[in-house]
């Protein structure tokens, strides 16, 4: 990740660019800027999507675990619906162990193989209908919603977010370095995620 904020800051270097020719430049559409980084796919278990709250709980915001080595356990999960998260990697020095992004710094949404839209979608938990959401806000409202996961369930703690299927983990790579950025990521288009929301199947309830 270090990599791609001295070298690749995409605002920066458009900057930098129109300074140098002495005109005006128009950066290129959100495609055209993707399309440099590839993504290369991970292991879905080492990831978690958590809905982590804010303000005790008030609000929630997306937070990513990722599970790196085996030294120690990242996190641990119980119950269903929804199903509860501790996030073991605050109780120790997790460098090397574990992986956290917590804004879009560290995370954004990929779709259609190649397009990171993150200058058009940030990632947002929202309650909704007794349950936590996350979803891809628009930046613009002429832009549809993106339901991407769901926690079954409501809380004022750490949640697990279900991802709908279709959805997964891969993580950004450049000139086949592999970054630290996370993305969310869908093989269909846009325009095909945003006409269905399908929803995970939520875990079974433990009988009594």
């Amino acid at each position: 990740m270090q990599i791609f904020r001295r070298v690749f800051p995409f605002a920066a270097s458009t900057a930098l660019l129109a300074s140098l020719l002495g005109t005006a430049f128009t950066a290129p559409p959100v495609e055209a800027a993707a399309s440099i980084f590839g993504q290369t796919e991970q292991d879905q278990n080492a990831y978690i999507a958590i809905a982590s709250p804010v303000d005790g709980g008030a609000r929630h915001q997306l937070l990513v675990v990722e599970q790196r080595s085996n030294a120690r356990q990242c996190w641990s999960e119980s119950g269903s619906n929804p199903t509860i998260v501790d996030p073991l990697l605050l109780q120790f020095d997790f460098s090397g162990i574990c992986g956290r992004s917590t804004d879009g710094n560290g995370y954004s949404i990929r779709v259609n193989g190649n397009q990171d839209i993150a200058l058009d979608y940030s990632l947002a938990i929202v309650r909704r209908d007794g349950d936590l959401v996350l979803i891809g806000r628009p930046r613009l409202r002429t832009n549809p919603e993106l339901v991407i996961g769901r926690a079954f369930g409501d809380t004022n703690g750490f949640a697990k977010i279900n991802l709908n299927p279709g959805w997964r983990f891969t993580k950004r790579s450049f000139e086949g370095q592999i970054l630290g950025h996370v993305y969310l990521a869908n093989d269909q288009t846009l325009a095909a995620i945003a006409g269905q929301a399908p929803a995970p199947t939520p875990t079974p309830a433990p009988t009594p």
